[in-house]
């Protein structure tokens, strides 16, 4: 059962003039059937109570805070065309002040797109998981894509493919000064660091179908690039891993699994503290770099993006290294292993019922689920019990 998020009219006059400081936000993509689930939401911090919702799309994926006042987000506008017998759908980057629901900017994005970030002036840089399979950058103002970098031209085709296309591009950041793009082609197992100028990749961390190291990955974020630090979702063998650049390759300095299903985001904060969207248990919750949960909150469903915009769009907070007393901290210990044969056969049976989630009704959890899947076994052994009985064969 999903808890039932409303607004109160005392919570929306607080939305007017609760401190940034206190402001979470959380995006929930929805499912596909039913509709109605998909929102943003912001909640107060202290409380756990939303204080302002959107809920006007049929999903809500990234979100940017842009200050105090306005984000910057991504949303599907679906539709019946009942003389077609199809579903009409229009992805949008829209641009808000949250406190007052004026919409700033909004305009088109290609189908299926899952992250845009602000560039500046009029500019966007947008992931693009269409047939396109590319990341660019739109001005807006002159309408027109100023550069872009397509994956097809650079990777075989033996590189990606799976559900969600080739690369099903899920996040793209600007990293020094713009100058590099920091980008998650999800079906490729890899993230990779793409200079804008040659458009060569400056490193990679991953590779395909190596799923010791990322398995079907989300929104990394670069926290240091001396030494070079990623932290990202590493959805699929449910954990949120910390990878650190080495002459020899790369080293795992930190990981949190317990009782995640399927994270989608992570970002460091300043304290060192880590913020999870833990998408199939439907909630946000944010981690001590010990393991200690000291903040959650349940969202329905399918939780997509968390941020804190007191500290910006995707906080890089500090490497797990460079926290005081980092040497305590059992980095190997703090989640599960998302290696092993017991982790490989949860990683599958994770993807069947996240696939799965698509159809299902909304009402059905994980604990539903494989209550249906123990019915289907007992349906089809006792068929074919009965099959072996009737011709005789016992």
């Amino acid at each position: 059962m999903h808890e039932d998020l409303t607004v109160s009219k005392d919570a929306n006059r607080r939305a007017n003039d609760i401190p940034v400081k206190d402001v979470t936000f959380v995006s929930a993509q929805g499912k596909e059937f039913p509709t109605g689930q998909a929102r943003l939401v912001a909640f107060d911090t202290a409380t756990n109570k939303p204080v302002w919702i959107h809920s006007k799309y049929d999903r809500y994926m990234d979100v940017d805070p842009l200050g105090e006042n306005r984000v910057l987000f991504v949303a599907r506008d679906g539709s019946m065309n009942k003389s077609a017998f199809s579903f009409d759908v229009t992805f949008y980057a829209i641009e808000m002040n949250w406190r007052t629901g004026t919409v700033l900017k909004k305009f088109e994005i290609p189908p299926g797109t899952h992250d845009i970030d602000y560039l500046g002036g009029d500019r966007y840089a947008i992931a693009d998981l269409s047939k396109k399979n590319r990341v660019f950058v739109y001005d807006r103002s002159e309408d027109e894509v100023v550069w872009e970098y397509r994956f097809r031209e650079h990777f075989p085709k033996s590189a990606g493919g799976g559900p969600g296309g080739y690369t099903h591009l899920n996040d793209i950041d600007a990293v020094d000064n713009g100058s590099a793009f920091l980008v998650s082609p999800r079906n490729f197992d890899r993230v990779m660091l793409i200079d804008r100028e040659s458009k060569r990749v400056r490193w990679t961390l991953g590779e395909e179908d190596n799923y010791d190291i990322l398995n079907e990955q989300h929104n990394p974020v670069l926290l240091s690039q001396d030494p070079v630090t990623v932290l990202v979702a590493d959805s699929e063998n449910n954990r949120v891993v910390e990878y650190e650049k080495t002459e020899s390759g790369w080293k795992q300095t930190w990981s949190y699994g317990t009782g995640l299903d399927w994270p989608r985001d992570a970002d460091r904060l300043p304290n060192g503290n880590t913020l999870i969207v833990d998408s199939n248990n439907n909630r946000a919750l944010e981690v001590t770099p010990g393991g200690d949960i000291v903040w959650k909150v349940k969202i329905p469903f399918e939780p997509y993006d968390v941020e804190r915009p007191v500290y910006g769009d995707e906080p890089s907070g500090p490497p797990i290294t460079e926290l005081e007393g980092s040497d305590a901290v059992d980095t190997k210990a703090v989640g599960q292993d998302g290696n092993g044969l017991v982790a490989r056969i949860d990683a599958t049976y994770t993807y069947v019922y996240t696939t799965a989630q698509w159809v299902l009704p909304t009402w059905i959890g994980p604990l539903e689920f494989n209550l249906l899947v123990l019915a289907v076994l007992i349906v089809v052994l006792w068929g074919a019990f009965e099959v072996v009985h009737w011709k005789g064969w016992t």
